[in-house]
C-alpha cells in the first residue's frame, strides 16, 4: 500500500501543482501545458483499467513531470529536483514523496535506463506509458516536427527519428491498455509519414 495524504489537503496541493505546470510550461504544444493535460487524459484512461491506482499520487506525477525542462537535460533530474523542493512546502511526507520523484524519475526512458531507475509504483508505470502515448498519432507527428524545427533538425533527420524512436516506443508500454492505444495511434502516424514520404518523393523526382 502507498503512504496516504490527507484528504483535505489534496486539492489544494493538486491545484498549486497544475498552476505550477501551467506557469513554468506555458502552452508550448510540443512540451508545454498541452502536453500535460493530454498525458493526464491517457493517464485517466489507462488507469481506468488498472486495479488500485492511486489517483492523487499519479495525477501529481502528471502535472509535474516536466516542470524542469528549462532547466534542460535531463529534464527528469531537474524536473524531480523541482517537484521534491515544491511538494516539502506541503508537508507531503517522505515516503510519498519518494513515489512522486521516482514517477517522474522514471517517465523518461532514456534517463530511468541511464541511471537504472525502476518503477516503484503502478502510477510511475502509468505515467511512463501516458507520456508515451503523446508521442504517437497526429499528436505525435506534429510534435516531432515542431521539436524537430526548434533543435534545427533537417528533414531527413526527423523524418528518421519515426523510426529510430517513435515507431518503438509501443515495446516500452506497460499495460495492454496502453498497446492498444498505441496501436491505433501509430497506425495514424505511419499512413501520415507514408504520404509524406511520398510527396516528398515526387517532388525530388520532378524536373521543375
Amino acid at each position: 500500500m502507498h503512504p496516504q495524504e490527507p484528504v483535505a489537503a489534496k486539492d489544494s496541493v493538486l491545484n498549486a501543482s497544475r498552476d505550477l505546470a501551467k506557469s513554468v510550461l506555458g502552452e508550448d504544444f510540443s512540451h508545454g501545458y498541452p502536453h500535460v493535460k493530454r498525458v493526464l487524459r491517457y493517464a485517466r484512461l489507462i488507469a481506468s483499467e488498472v486495479e488500485s491506482v492511486d489517483e492523487f499520487l499519479l495525477e501529481l506525477s502528471v502535472y509535474l513531470h516536466d516542470v524542469g525542462r528549462a532547466l534542460g537535460e535531463p529534464h527528469a533530474y531537474y524536473s524531480a529536483l523541482i517537484a521534491k523542493a515544491f511538494l516539502e512546502e506541503f508537508k507531503i511526507s517522505p515516503d510519498f514523496l519518494e513515489l512522486v520523484v521516482n514517477a517522474i524519475e522514471y517517465h523518461s526512458f532514456s534517463y530511468a535506463k541511464l541511471k537504472k531507475v525502476d518503477a516503484k509504483s503502478t502510477e510511475a508505470m502509468i505515467l511512463s506509458d501516458a507520456d508515451k502515448l503523446d508521442a504517437l498519432g497526429v499528436v505525435g507527428f506534429l510534435r516531432a516536427f515542431y521539436y524537430g524545427w526548434e533543435r534545427g533538425r533537417s528533414l531527413e533527420e526527423t523524418i528518421s527519428h519515426f523510426n529510430e524512436k517513435l515507431f518503438r516506443l509501443k515495446g516500452l508500454l506497460h499495460y495492454e491498455c496502453s498497446r492498444r492505444i498505441a496501436e491505433k495511434l501509430e497506425q495514424r502516424m505511419q499512413v501520415i509519414l507514408t504520404w509524406l514520404e511520398e510527396e516528398i518523393s515526387a517532388e525530388r523526382s520532378s524536373s521543375l
